[in-house]
């Protein structure tokens, strides 16, 4: 009889227990939403060369800590070393055109201004032909009047022959200075029209050196651009890390020839970490930002960390996939989606340096808070 009464009384103890869990775990549920469907999500970095060519050392291991601009990988860069070169000569090939044709400016600028003098001293010289001419047209014609009237006076006999022969010798000679001073005056003008010719000549050979100048100006700009394009991918040799992390999943040897584009290993950054849970859609009616959440990763044996609730994804995680599901082909069968839902991490939980990208866990959000 009283091994009857002990085990009803431990039967009604077990289903008191019982009761009481069940109604714990009720009450969790009520409060909580959870999923065992997300995982340590973080940046993982692709170091990627921006030129070509032959791996001549590798400065790191698989798995190595390395800080943000660390060399990881550095290429044969004889090319482009060549390259700098040829582009520095011609750089100084057009600085030099440019230095010759800034000289031939200044000898042409000289001689415009030597052009113009001589001009000045032509037109000088044509005015004092002028008066010159002048002058021996007044000459002309007195000895010309002197002539006629000792003509009449001659005819008359009222003047020696000696007196007629004097007017007639000035009258020549009053005619020849004038004739002199005609052709001197041709002379100079003539020396006029050429200084201008070659003032004209050399003026438009300056202005056309001066377009040579604009010219090869532009081209300084182009050769320096090519310069700085060459020293550009000469620095492209050293692969730098992205950011700091652990380096990991090499794919290059020494020797071995990269594209540029070419992914040759991953930084994993561990500095910013966060969970990607994906709740079914019928979970998020009273999920906000903002949540506390308690985070329970599959690695650590129980081990809990905290976060809260960051942002929901825009879509679901079928609609990223690679062949988004279309309901509208005939053939419809209704299933529960889920939502990829972003959890900002604890990071002063000593967990938090241990966890990495990848590892599965369990969330729960209280929704109470």
């Amino acid at each position: 009889m009283d091994k009857k009464i002990l085990f009803r009384v431990g039967g009604v103890v077990i289903l008191a227990i019982a009761l009481f869990f069940g109604y714990s775990e009720f009450r969790y549920l009520q409060r909580h939403e959870t999923t065992d469907d997300a995982q340590i999500d973080g940046d993982v970095n692709p170091v990627i060369p921006k030129a070509g060519g032959y791996v001549k050392e590798i400065r790191f291991k698989d798995n190595q800590f390395v800080k943000e601009g660390d060399t990881l990988i550095v290429l044969d860069d004889a090319d482009y070393r060549i390259r700098v070169d040829q582009a520095e000569a011609a750089l100084q090939s057009a600085m030099a055109a440019v230095g010759v044709s800034r000289s031939q400016v200044n000898v042409a600028s000289a001689t415009v201004q030597s052009s113009q003098a001589s001009v000045q001293t032509a037109r000088d010289q044509v005015a004092t032909a002028q008066a010159n001419v002048a002058a021996a047209q007044a000459r002309a014609r007195k000895a010309n009047q002197d002539f006629d009237r000792y003509s009449r006076l001659l005819a008359e006999k009222t003047v020696p022959q000696q007196q007629f022969d004097v007017a007639q010798a000035e009258r020549d000679a009053a005619q020849a200075q004038l004739l002199a001073a005609q052709a001197q005056l041709q002379t100079a003008q003539s020396q006029v029209n050429a200084a201008g010719t070659q003032t004209s000549v050399t003026s438009s050979q300056r202005r056309a050196t001066q377009g040579q100048i604009t010219v090869a100006q532009s081209t300084i700009k182009q050769r320096q651009a090519d310069l700085d394009m060459a020293k550009l991918q000469l620095s492209y040799t050293i692969v730098r890390a992205p950011a700091s992390g652990v380096v990991s999943k090499r794919s290059v040897q020494i020797g071995q020839l990269v594209q540029a584009g070419q992914a040759v290993c991953s930084v994993v950054g561990n500095t910013n970490l966060w969970v990607t849970a994906n709740f079914k859609e019928t979970q998020l009616h009273q999920m906000v930002p903002g949540q506390t959440v308690d985070i329970d990763v599959d690695a650590f044996g129980g081990e809990k960390l905290t976060g809260q609730v960051g942002s929901f994804a825009g879509a679901t995680g079928a609609k990223f996939s690679l062949l988004p599901p279309d309901n509208a082909t005939g053939n419809y069968v209704k299933v529960v989606q889920r939502i990829p839902v972003r959890i900002e991490l604890d990071k002063k939980s000593p967990l938090y340096a241990k966890l990495r990208p990848g590892m599965s866990a369990t969330v729960a959000v209280d929704l109470q808070k």
